[in-house]
This record gives C-alpha cells, sequence and structure tokens, in this order.
C-alpha cells in the first residue's frame, strides 16, 4: 500500500462513531492488460481526527493493483472537506516489448466539489516503449459518490495513443449522420358523404 498520505491519520474500518466512508472493492474485469473496480464513496460529514484518510486497495496478480482512498480534513470552523486520490499501476511486463517491470504508479485527485457531479478523468504515462492510462467515471447517486476505476496498457506510446484516438474522433465526425426519425402518422379514411334524399323521380334530383 502507497504510503503518499503525509500528516494523515489511517481510518478504522472498525470506528462504531465514524463509519468508514469507503465501501468494499467490487472487481469488475482483468486481464495481463487492464483491470476495472467499482466502490461507492460517501462524503463524511465528521471523522475521527482533523486529518484522516480512508483506504481500500486491491492487487491482482500479473495484471494490477488499484487503490481508492478519501483525504478528510476538518477546518477551522468544524467542517469536513474531503479529496478523493484515486491510484493505479499495471503490474504486467512483457520482456517482448522490453519491458523490465511494472509501470509507473498513476494518481488521480478529484476536489470535494467535484465529486458532487458525474464527470471522467484520466492520466497517461509511459511503460517501457509503450503506455498506461488510469480512467476514472464518477457519479453522484442518494448521497453516495459511485467510483469506476480502471487501468489499461496500450502497445503504444502516450504520443502514438493520443493521436490515433484524435484521428479515430475525427473520422468519426465525417460519417454520415443518421437521418431523423420521421413521425409517421395513420392515414384516416376520408368519411362517406350522406347521399342526398331521392327526389319525386326518385333519382334524387
Amino acid at each position: 500500500m502507497p504510503d503518499e498520505h503525509p500528516g494523515f491519520d489511517y481510518w478504522s474500518v472498525n470506528d462504531a462513531a465514524h463509519p468508514f466512508p469507503v465501501g468494499e472493492i467490487n472487481l469488475q474485469f482483468s486481464d495481463e492488460s487492464c483491470a476495472s473496480v467499482t466502490a461507492e464513496v460517501t462524503l463524511p460529514q465528521a471523522q475521527p481526527t482533523k486529518k484522516t484518510v480512508a483506504e481500500r486497495y486491491i492487487g491482482i496478480q500479473r495484471c494490477a493493483q488499484l487503490w481508492i482512498a478519501l483525504e478528510c480534513t476538518t477546518n477551522a470552523a468544524g467542517a469536513t472537506a474531503c479529496e478523493a486520490v484515486m491510484r493505479g499501476r499495471h503490474l504486467f511486463a512483457n520482456p517482448d516489448h522490453g519491458e523490465t517491470g511494472p509501470g509507473p504508479l498513476l494518481e488521480l485527485r478529484v476536489a470535494g466539489a467535484d465529486l458532487q457531479r458525474s464527470h471522467r478523468s484520466e492520466l497517461l504515462a509511459p511503460h517501457g516503449p509503450h503506455c498506461d492510462m488510469l480512467v476514472l467515471f464518477w457519479s453522484l447517486s442518494q448521497g453516495k459518490v459511485l467510483c469506476d476505476l480502471s487501468v489499461f496498457h496500450w502497445g503504444q506510446t502516450v504520443e502514438e495513443f493520443l493521436e490515433a484516438r484524435d484521428k479515430a474522433a475525427r473520422e468519426a465526425d465525417r460519417l454520415p449522420k443518421p437521418l431523423e426519425p420521421r413521425l409517421i402518422l395513420p392515414v384516416e379514411p376520408a368519411p362517406t358523404p350522406t347521399p342526398a334524399p331521392a327526389g319525386p323521380g326518385g333519382d334524387g334530383a
């Protein structure tokens, strides 16, 4: 577990007076090139100490490590402010690709105010001749921040990956747009005219 939380006490999972704000980590998928997890985070109103970090971690053999943490600070007015700290590392090193070890530890930080809205954040960094990417999606639902954290290894440099993604986006913009759906209304039959009453000669004249 990384110890890059200087000045913070670690939040006890068993503190009955202060429920642990980071829910269990759920593994969504994993292989040698990527892994994805989810967790629910509750922004606390109070914390055990003035500076406390709540963190959960998962490691997948020959794949990745992922950390989901919440650093909380109580200000002079007694209010608790939090910042999400998301970390990930791709573990698998492919010697055929010139990779001699795990990738770098990647970190994304999201301020508490930004956790109140749905968003996406990413970070890219070199891993040997290729690159790793940490991606975070989050949204707020019923007072809980739903986090989806993933780490990917791409067989390209950072520059090649960004160029390929930009090219794909440009080509997608040039594709013909789908036709707007048209509302088709049923055709109502015309009403049958009422025949004129027959005249004295019986022919309606």
